[in-house]
């Protein structure tokens, strides 16, 4: 870890994707990451919150703080992803109870204070519903302001939703929160959301395959059994659905891209945007709305991504679990 190294905050619903994220975050030299904030959305709270501890401690960090957040959507209450991760959240894998933590500040105030701290060089990425973040807007309405780089995983733009035909789940569970954030962001002196959605996470696809050759290529390295035996246990839990569900035996790595789009925005291309959130609409809610063509004649709020180097991602991915392996998490 580098003098130089970029503050990072990750606001998490810890589920398989996350975990697989937070992996990726540990074993990233160039970031120092402040803290992690949990939020409802996949699971719930609480399990969100051990998972997120759980796992960090999976990769050697159980040093980095862990500030649970909203335990309740700001929206009408919104059904989980169980389906998708598993009751606890992590598949089939099952990891030691994490160390309990007494964490006084709520996940927005920690955001905020870190944002604070850390003016106009903080990275904030948030790859779960964006209600902690809406939270802290709605407290210190400066927050976009100081905030280097705002990195989410959500919202489908060219693309068809994946919990309603319009929706995805990330802003569909807390479209109001969503839309707080969408019209916070973006405006004069304030970081853009960048807009990790489906039309790109769709195309960072792994299978049981890539497990296979990262579980050979750790083979024997100090902590290489373990997160072998993680990587296996979660994911085998994901294809299953995805069969179910698909007919293919998939994994979408949706949170580890937007990780690695905060750590380096040159993986994806994007393209400039105003974008809001539909809470209302019987069939619509959580759709995120973009003026592709400048109609509303509002400031383009959104750097969406619209294509994606899916190869050098994935190279990423594997080199950054071949990394921990060896014991070589950033700190």
């Amino acid at each position: 870890m580098t003098e130089l190294a970029e503050p990072l905050i990750l606001d998490v619903d810890t589920g398989i994707d996350d975990a697989f994220a937070l992996l990726y975050a540990c074993a990233d030299g160039g970031a120092r990451i402040l803290g992690v904030s949990t939020v409802v959305g996949n699971v719930s709270l609480a399990v969100a919150t051990r998972n997120t501890r759980a796992v960090l401690a999976l990769a050697g960090r159980a040093d980095i703080p862990v500030w649970p957040g909203a335990a309740t959507a700001i929206s009408i209450a919104a059904r989980d992803a169980s389906e998708i991760h598993g009751k606890t959240g992590l598949g089939h894998a099952i990891l030691p109870e994490p160390e309990e933590s007494s964490d006084a500040l709520h996940a927005a105030d920690s955001i905020i204070a870190a944002a604070r701290s850390h003016s106009r060089r903080l990275i904030l990425c948030a790859v779960g519903p964006l209600t902690n973040i809406a939270l802290a807007v709605m407290r210190e309405p400066e927050l976009p302001r100081l905030v280097k780089r705002f990195v989410i995983m959500g919202g489908a733009y060219s693309d068809s939703g994946n919990v309603t035909p319009s929706a995805e789940f990330n802003i569909w569970h807390d479209a109001e929160a969503a839309r707080i954030v969408f019209r916070a962001f973006g405006g004069v002196g304030a970081a853009p959301v960048i807009a990790i959605g489906l039309d790109v996470t769709r195309k960072t696809i792994i299978d049981e395959s890539d497990i296979a050759a990262i579980a050979l290529r750790i083979a024997g390295k100090p902590h290489g059994a373990k997160l072998t035996r993680f990587l296996e246990d979660a994911s085998r839990f994901y294809f299953e659905r995805m069969e179910k569900m698909l007919g293919k035996r998939i994994f979408t790595m949706h949170d580890p891209l937007a990780v690695a789009v905060a750590l380096d925005p040159t993986l994806v291309e994007t393209r400039r945007a105003a974008v809001d959130v539909e809470t209302t609409g019987r069939l619509t809610t959580g759709a995120t709305v973009v003026d592709w063509r400048g109609q509303w004649g509002r400031l383009a709020n959104t750097e969406i991504a619209v294509a994606v180097d899916a190869e050098r991602f994935r190279r990423l991915f594997f080199d950054a679990i071949a990394r921990l392996a060896e014991g070589a998490a950033g700190s």
